[in-house]
């Protein structure tokens, strides 16, 4: 964000590339950092900062003072991206005419529906069929899965590597019973 900040009106960017670096951005892990720093910052229990005082020290202070600019970098960039039209290169072509609520339908459609529209209705026109959107769904059904049975999971792996046969096998073969028994755990 502060480099596409650093590069405005001096077209070394185009437009596609500061949207791009907008959307990564507003990732769920800097939420999860911004949201993390903001308890920190008025004194609320934060296991992220807790542990990164322990591991950083004073490092900490820094990460915290990037996490609580980061919303108000973002959101200059990202209006500035949108109403500006001297910005980047190609901004003279995308925000002559830009409204707030223009504005506001583009942010909730690119940020929080635009990965269903791409997995789901353009799936379904395409040769595919749906299967973009079965992935996706399986990949959310999935990560909710280990994160709620990670420790069930922990211990089949800890139970099946106890197994007396595999302890004197070759090595290969334990290697291989290693990797085949974190996906079986799951099931």
């Amino acid at each position: 964000m502060v480099a596409t900040a650093g590069n405005i009106n001096t077209d070394n960017l185009t437009l596609f590339d500061a949207h791009f670096a907008v959307a990564v951005t507003a990732s769920p892990v800097s939420f999860y950092l911004v949201y993390s720093s903001i308890r920190d910052a008025i004194g609320r229990p934060n296991t992220l900062f807790s542990k990164l005082r322990r591991e950083s020290g004073p490092a900490t202070n820094i990460i915290r003072s990037f996490s609580l600019v980061l919303p108000i970098i973002w959101l200059g960039v990202n209006l500035t991206i949108s109403f500006s039209p001297h910005a980047f290169k190609d901004s003279h072509n995308y925000c002559k005419n830009m409204t707030f609520a223009q504005w506001l339908e583009f942010q909730a459609v690119s940020n929080f529906v635009g990965v269903l529209d791409v997995m789901g209705r353009r799936d379904m026109l395409s040769a595919r069929g749906v299967l973009g959107t079965m992935s996706l769904g399986a990949m959310w059904i999935w990560a909710v899965y280990l994160v709620r049975h990670r420790q069930d999971i922990d211990e089949e792996i800890r139970y099946r590597r106890l197994d007396e046969a595999r302890t004197r096998a070759p090595w290969c073969y334990r290697k291989w019973c290693f990797l085949y028994d974190i996906p079986a755990a799951c099931w």
